[in-house]
């Protein structure tokens, strides 16, 4: 007998060293090879087990631990209980937690926590809250343990307020860290940074945890300067950055595009030696993709040995979003002779950049490759497939992908919506979008409603354009954006509609309205309205003074009235202010590749063939009666 015991003292240790070293399937594997020998688990084994079965969320092994616990006559031990308790709550059994509870015939305050926590994991924050009072009834001294998880799943700030009360009339707050943490990230849920900060301002010690939630809280209102106000205090402390701190100060430098920042934040990652952590340098190339610098997202990845596929991603997408689509598929070629396997977010960002070139060959390919290694399951995927299709001139194919899709969400229609939108088949558009809301049930997005307004604008349908614009601020709770007001706005003009199209100009804030003077602009040379013109043209002058196109549509304005004096003055405004035009250029995909042509260049190896296949061209089309329109655009 005393050999048994010792035996199964043996085994507990081995389970024990499993579980706590994060080895869950191990540990059960231990326990089987225990069975197998004759010895039992006692109350020191099963909860080790149920932990186990909690962490790799197996209900089926839970409920079959639970019946040797019944078999060996544990099931009114409290930590064989409270262990029960957890294991069905984490495996999203909260019912059996309940009925484990409601059986014990003597409860911890350790079982009241447990319950307490799954009611939080579930976010039944009142059911959670009405034991906590029932604790308090009964006379259990309540700890910060208690409130940790309840004040971390409050869904609405009445409820956080009420427990923050609480807990500070405990005098729980100033020495319990991760309570106070838990009240925090609450405040920080909710927006309410003053109030954050005021609890971070009363404790007594703090961690780096600590930090982390007040710098990421000011990220994630935006008000980046004042997160590395508060990460200079952290320096003056004793306590060192960690990489969770640095993984807000990334997210900061990102959304602030501050290319200062950025490199500041990256030469102290290298001297806290944080650079090889995942996902440091994931975030390091995205950060520097966000402020314009490909060069030094490109030597953080080349820096780095060991490669995965969010790296990979990461640097593809960096090329992409810069408008260097053809590096972006150079960079995923060199990706294919790796060992990394490409996933679904990578065969999104390759398409995208595919999209942006225009080549239907290498989508072709691309497709074939998504098919091959089935990764068409992907509605991510099947979704990019649409937009490449569409914007490389193959609306058929972009039809089939989205026939393909058995259960559609809103990006799978808007994507297909946006396909036909592009293609100024604006009836098949409206048939889509009436189709997704009234059979799916679905709501449109921000997105949708710009393709939708796209299509008016181009089909010159005004009180559609109008209705619609109306609708998603009434009907579906979208704030317009620049995007949908520029769309309105290039709408009004091409119809003539100038005084509704000011109207609409004067409800955006001034800091964006740039963005909807030059389709204004362009709209008053259609329609030579040149009073209108000028003032449109005062206004980007003053609001855009260093981009060229407003220059040149300003000169076109003049010369379509015959102002000619005006319109070489506009003109010379881009010489007065040493800007530079970009050159007209155009791309034509022959056998698979994609070949760029920019207005005077020669540099092709077969320009002289070209530029007299392009005379050739011009004497047809004149002998046929085409005269080009060239008084009235100096562009």
């Amino acid at each position: 007998m005393l050999h048994l015991k010792r035996s199964l003292h043996k085994w507990n240790l081995m389970i024990r060293d499993s579980t706590n070293n994060g080895f869950f399937t191990h540990s059960l594997n231990i326990y089987s090879s225990m069975l197998q020998t004759g010895v039992h688990a006692n109350i020191y084994t099963f909860p080790l087990l149920l932990k186990a079965c909690a962490n790799i969320n197996s209900l089926r092994l839970g409920t079959l631990l639970h019946s040797h616990v019944l078999q060996l006559g544990f099931q009114l031990d409290p930590f064989v209980q409270t262990a029960l308790i957890d294991m069905y709550s984490k495996c999203s059994n909260l019912q059996a937690s309940r009925k484990v509870f409601d059986e014990m015939p003597f409860r911890t305050l350790v079982s009241w926590n447990s319950m307490i926590s799954s009611y939080s994991r579930a976010s039944l924050v009142d059911e959670a809250v009405l034991m906590l009072k029932e604790i308090w009834v009964l006379g259990l001294e309540l700890s910060a343990s208690t409130f940790v998880n309840v004040v971390s799943s409050c869904s609405v700030l009445g409820q956080g307020l009420s427990i923050h009360c609480c807990v500070f009339k405990l005098g729980l707050l100033s020495n319990e860290i991760p309570l106070a943490n838990s009240v925090m990230k609450m405040y920080v849920k909710f927006g309410r940074l003053d109030e954050a900060r005021l609890v971070f301002n009363g404790m007594g010690e703090s961690s780096n945890i600590s930090w982390a939630i007040i710098i990421g809280g000011f990220v994630n209102i935006g008000k980046v300067g004042e997160a590395f106000g508060v990460f200079n205090q952290m320096r003056r402390t004793s306590l060192k950055p960690d990489l969770i701190v640095f993984l807000k100060l990334i997210s900061g430098c990102s959304q602030e595009g501050n290319l200062l920042l950025a490199s500041l934040v990256h030469s102290l990652v290298l001297k806290c030696g944080c650079e090889d952590k995942d996902p440091i340098d994931n975030l390091l190339v995205s950060m520097y993709t966000r402020c314009g610098d490909l060069e030094s997202s490109q030597r953080v990845f080349d820096m780095v040995q060991e490669k995965n596929v969010f790296l990979w991603t990461s640097m593809i997408g960096g090329y992409a979003q810069l408008g260097y689509p053809a590096e972006a598929l150079n960079l995923f070629k060199r990706l294919l002779k790796t060992s990394v396997r490409p996933n679904e977010a990578t065969m999104a960002t390759v398409l995208s950049a595919c999209a942006d070139l225009g080549s239907l060959a290498m989508g072709k390919e691309i497709e074939e490759y998504i098919l091959v290694n089935r990764l068409e399951s992907s509605r991510q995927v099947l979704t990019s497939l649409i937009h490449m299709f569409s914007k490389c001139g193959s609306i058929n194919k972009a039809e089939e992908v989205f026939e393909r899709v058995t259960d559609k969400d809103l990006a799978v229609w808007g994507a297909m919506i946006n396909g036909y939108a592009i293609h100024g088949m604006g009836d098949k558009a409206f048939s889509l979008f009436h189709k997704m809301q009234q059979v799916e049930g679905i709501k449109p997005d921000a997105a949708v409603c710009t393709s939708l307004l796209s299509v008016c604008s181009h089909s010159g349908l005004v009180e559609d354009g109008l209705r619609y614009f109306r609708s998603m601020q009434d009907e579906y709770g979208i704030e317009p954006s620049i995007e949908h007001y520029a769309c309105l706005v290039d709408l009004l003009g091409r119809a003539g509609q100038f005084d509704l199209a000011l109207k609409t100009i004067q409800e955006i804030p001034v800091q964006e309205q740039a963005q909807v003077w030059a389709p204004l602009l362009s709209a008053c040379r259609k329609h030579s309205n040149i009073e209108l013109g000028k003032l449109a043209a005062r206004k980007l002058k003053n609001l855009s003074p260093l981009s060229t196109g407003n220059y040149v549509l300003m000169a076109n304005l003049y010369t379509s009235v015959g102002k000619w004096k005006e319109a070489a003055t506009a003109r010379g405004l881009i010489n007065d202010k040493q800007l530079v035009k970009e050159a007209g250029w155009s791309q034509v995909e022959m056998d698979g590749c994609v070949y760029v042509f920019v207005a005077g260049d020669q540099s092709h190896h077969q320009s002289v063939e070209i530029y007299k296949t392009l005379e050739d061209l011009n004497v047809i089309i004149l002998e046929a009666g085409y005269a080009a329109k060239t008084d009235t655009d100096l562009s």
